[in-house]
């Protein structure tokens, strides 16, 4: 072993508290961020289990796993001060909203991590061993997604660095990519121990099965392990076997990506992809507050680029449902639009008290407004940002069929329709925001108007996914502070603008569309919580059925019937000896 690769086993078997929590510390700043990746993310996870590992059964074990959560929460905190300190008024509130979610999450994490350990203890089948904690971890953050406000953004899963597990979204979800990142830290946390502590001489159970090899002492306890004998005959597939099925698992996962497109559709096609254009529409004005009249002068200019031009959120202000109206109207009669555009207005809106003495409401809203008529889509935006002095919306959006002329050349009906729907920024950060519309809508608008780069680009991530989820193209229109502004879809993603200034982006649309929803869609959370225990489940069937208290069953009613059918009395020994 080269001296360098000693000192640092030295240093975590004589010191594993220290160890263990610094190194969380360390890599929860680039593990935590408000972009989460992939690798870091799992080398993380793999720690906090080693640490589990040791503290767990000693005394004060939950007390030095509470140090490392405060630990890794300070680091969160680090890595979102930025953010946090512009989305609240003072920097007192920042810290301590950014000091109560970090705790939170973080303590979360380490809770999840501990009750893995806890249950993979509490049995002797090495696959469920394995594989329950990556189910549990995947279990608990879709839990906490759904209910906060904030979805996403607050939990631990990865949204960028997923590389070749992409493809997993459109079935699986966020649930998807979490459940390969825990498994990945249960085979990186795995080997870990075994080279901390040295390899074990038996196919048994080094770390994992019994108590801890690393203790607050000088040198591993050796001679505290103590493995039953029935742990290492009552299983079929060892450890070592185990653990190599899941780590073959892991990397046939990612052959799938390599047959999916990377690319977008040829929306010149016109046989088989209907072209349909969108705008952005971010006026540059010397005060940076753009007006209702700087939008409706600038929609004026892009609308022969577009079928649908998209404003940003909270593009306008309305005090009154009548001032909204009125708006409404002028928009339409002024914007120079045709009846085949049409315009995705974003606006607050107060709704004052009434006579009865209800309270105002105050909502952030969106309207696909025509060249006449009422809106063809109205929308509510249903997650807020904390210590917003905003109300709710309620129920999904509505999905609108936009008409467009046939592509020239191509044959068919004179007309398609693309159907069409929208979300506001952070309803992207919920995972099941689509998941209650009965089909697949073919374009998502998505207006936002994010407060920093970080979360500019957070949001953007965001996006990303659930246009892999959706199966649908998400046209992105950020007026914040350094916003990304860009078309997500599945196979594709582009950043067409960063800030103000408009844009315009064709896309293609396939022709026939296929309404059908993804896998993911159709089963939402339900379906895929069923599917990682599902993983847990079949290894532990498997296992019970070829264990050898199950195969000696077998054994001793096959004697019994050979008996019977010989019609004579037991015979001594066992079937081979027969």
């Amino acid at each position: 072993m080269p001296p360098s690769s000693g000192r640092v086993q030295s240093l975590v078997v004589s010191h594993p508290a220290l160890s263990f929590t610094a190194s969380s510390a360390v890599l929860g700043l680039f593990a935590l961020s408000p972009t989460p990746p992939l690798v870091p993310v799992a080398l993380l996870v793999a720690i906090i289990r080693l640490s589990a590992w040791t503290f767990v059964p000693r005394q004060h074990g939950y007390v030095k796993g509470g140090l490392q959560a405060l630990a890794i929460a300070a680091s969160a905190g680090a890595a979102h001060l930025a953010p946090g300190l512009d989305a609240t008024s003072t920097p007192r509130t920042a810290f301590v909203v950014l000091s109560a979610m970090s705790l939170g999450t973080s303590a979360f994490a380490v809770f999840l991590v501990f009750l893995g350990t806890r249950l993979g203890w509490s049995g002797n089948m090495h696959w469920s061993k394995l594989t329950v904690f990556p189910a549990l971890w995947a279990s608990g953050w879709g839990l906490m997604s759904e209910v906060t406000s904030v979805g996403q953004l607050v939990t631990w899963s990865p949204v960028v660095g997923q590389g070749p597990y992409v493809w997993m979204r459109q079935f699986f979800g966020q649930w998807g990519i979490d459940w390969v990142t825990a498994a990945w830290a249960v085979v990186i946390s795995e080997v870990l121990g075994d080279w901390l502590v040295g390899a074990p001489d038996h196919d048994g159970d080094a770390l994992v099965d019994t108590e801890p090899l690393l203790g607050d002492h000088a040198h591993p306890q050796y001679g505290s392990v103590a493995t039953p004998a029935d742990t290492k005959t009552s299983a079929p597939l060892s450890r070592s076997r185990s653990l190599l099925v899941l780590t073959g698992t892991l990397v046939l996962l990612m052959l799938p990506s390599y047959t999916f497109p990377v690319t977008p559709l040829p929306y010149t096609s016109g046989d088989t992809v209907t072209p349909f254009h969108v705008s952005c529409a971010l006026p540059i004005t010397r005060s940076g507050n753009p007006t209702l009249e700087d939008y409706i002068v600038e929609t004026r200019r892009i609308q022969d680029k577009a079928d649908v031009i998209l404003w940003p959120e909270s593009a306008v202000r309305f005090e009154s449902p009548q001032e909204r109206e009125e708006a409404f109207a002028r928009i339409q009669n002024s914007s120079g639009v045709t009846n085949k555009k049409h315009i995705g207005v974003s606006f607050e809106e107060y709704v004052p008290a009434d006579a009865r003495g209800q309270p105002g409401h105050r909502y952030n809203g969106f309207a696909l407004l025509s060249l006449k008529g009422p809106p063809a889509i109205e929308y509510y935006k249903r997650n807020l940002v904390p210590i917003v002095f905003s109300d709710p919306g309620h129920g999904p959006p509505a999905i609108f069929d936009v008409e467009l002329d046939r592509p020239k050349g191509a044959a068919g009906p004179k007309t398609r329709l693309v159907p069409v729907t929208a979300s506001i920024c952070l309803d992207f950060a919920s995972t099941s925001s689509f998941t209650p519309l009965e089909n697949r809508a073919a374009v998502i608008l998505a207006p936002a108007k994010t407060w920093h780069p970080s979360v500019g680009l957070a949001m953007w991530e965001q996006a990303k996914a659930r246009a892999a989820e959706t199966g649908a193209s998400i046209v992105w229109c950020d007026g914040g502070r350094g916003g990304l502004s860009g078309v997500a879809e599945g196979r594709y993603s582009e950043i067409v603008q960063v800030g103000p200034g408009s844009w315009s982006k064709p896309l293609g649309v396939p022709y026939p569309f296929d309404e059908r929803r993804t896998f993911y869609e159709r089963g939402g959370q339900f379906a895929t919580l069923g599917t990682v225990w599902a993983v847990v489940a079949a290894g532990y069937v498997v296992e019970i059925a070829f264990s050898d208290k199950a195969v000696g069953g077998v054994r001793v009613a096959v004697q019994t019937l050979a008996q019977k059918l010989r019609g004579g009395r037991p015979t001594e020994g066992n079937l081979l000896d027969m």
